[in-house]
C-alpha cells in the first residue's frame, strides 16, 4: 500500500512553494492567505505555470496566484447569483405551467409526461427530498393537513437543480412551449441541454469549486455564435446561454456591468483565454437576439 503524504504546517507550506521557484514577497501574507484556504484548493490555481518537474515557471509570485484565486471567488458568486434567477424563474413557471394544465398534484400522473419510466425515477426522488426536507415546516404542514401531498408550487421548491431540469425535459412538447413563449424565446429542445448542462455549473458554484482554467461538459451554442469559434467547453460559453434564460434583463444588465467591472479589477492578473472569454468578450454579450 502506498504512504500517503504527510500533513505540512503553513511554513512548511510556504517553504515547498518556494523551493518551486514561487516567488514569496510576504511570508506573514501567504500564511494568512494559506491558513485561510486550503494549501491543495490554492495550488490548483498553479497548475498552468507549472513545469515537467514540478518547479513552476520564472517569475511566477504567490500575489499573482492569490490574486487569481480571489478573481474566481468573486466570479463565482457573481454566477451564483445568475444562476439562482434562472433557477428561481424556472421553477415558477415550470409549477405554474403544469398546475393550470393538470391541476395541483398533475404532475404526479405519468401520462402528463413524455416518458413513463422516466417519471416513476423522478417520483422516486422526490419522495426521496421530501424525506431530506422533513424538517422544514412548509413540509410538515402537509405531511399533518393533506397527508404528504405536496402541490406542485411546493414540490418545486424542494426539488435540486439538476432534478428540475429533468422535470422540464420529460414534459410535453405543448407544455414546453408555453414556456418558450413566456418565459424564453429559445427552441426547447436547447433549453433542455442548456438546463442539464447549467446544473453542473451551478454544482461547481454551490461546492466553491474553481471557474478558472476549468473545463466543463460540452454545451450547445446558438448558430449566430458559430462565427466566435467560442470554446463551448469553458465558462464564457456558458454564460452566453444564461443570458437567453434571463427573463428580466435589469438582472442580466446589473450582472453583465459586474462582470465587466471585475475583469477589469484583475485583468492584470488573469489569462483571458483560461475561461473562455474571446477578445471580443464585450461585444459579444452585448449583441441582441
Amino acid at each position: 500500500m502506498i504512504k500517503l503524504k504527510d500533513p505540512k504546517s503553513f511554513d512548511e507550506q510556504i517553504e515547498i512553494l518556494k523551493s518551486r521557484g514561487l516567488i514569496i514577497d510576504d511570508d506573514e501574507y501567504a500564511k494568512f492567505i494559506l491558513s485561510n484556504v486550503n494549501y491543495y484548493r490554492f495550488t490548483a490555481y498553479l497548475l498552468t505555470y507549472k513545469k515537467d518537474d514540478d518547479s513552476y515557471i520564472q517569475g511566477t509570485t504567490f500575489k499573482t496566484i492569490s490574486a487569481i484565486y480571489a478573481f474566481d471567488r468573486e466570479f463565482r458568486n457573481l454566477l451564483t447569483g445568475i444562476l439562482g434567477n434562472i433557477e428561481i424563474s424556472f421553477r415558477t413557471y415550470t409549477a405554474y405551467t403544469l398546475a393550470m394544465k393538470y391541476g395541483t398534484i398533475g404532475y404526479l400522473e405519468r401520462n402528463n409526461f413524455m416518458d413513463i419510466d422516466f417519471h416513476k425515477g423522478f417520483i422516486l426522488n422526490l419522495e426521496k427530498e421530501k424525506t431530506n426536507n422533513s424538517n422544514k415546516l412548509f413540509i410538515k404542514h402537509h405531511d399533518d393537513k393533506y397527508d404528504g401531498k405536496l402541490p406542485i408550487w411546493v414540490a418545486t421548491e424542494i426539488m435540486t437543480f439538476g432534478m428540475l431540469s429533468k422535470l422540464y425535459s420529460n414534459m410535453l412538447p405543448q407544455d414546453k412551449t408555453y414556456i418558450k413563449n413566456n418565459l424564453c424565446k429559445i427552441n426547447p429542445t436547447l433549453v433542455d441541454t442548456w438546463l442539464q448542462s447549467l446544473t453542473h455549473i451551478r454544482n461547481q458554484c454551490a461546492h466553491y469549486g474553481r471557474l478558472y482554467n476549468t473545463q466543463f461538459p460540452i454545451i450547445k451554442i446558438k448558430k449566430e455564435y458559430k462565427e466566435y469559434n467560442l470554446d463551448n467547453k469553458k465558462i464564457f460559453a456558458y454564460i452566453v446561454c444564461m443570458k437567453h434564460l434571463i427573463a428580466d434583463k435589469k438582472v442580466w444588465n446589473k450582472f453583465f456591468i459586474s462582470l465587466q467591472q471585475l475583469v477589469d479589477e484583475y485583468r492584470s492578473y488573469i489569462k483571458l483565454d483560461l475561461i473562455g472569454f474571446p477578445e471580443n468578450w464585450i461585444e459579444i454579450l452585448s449583441k441582441n437576439n
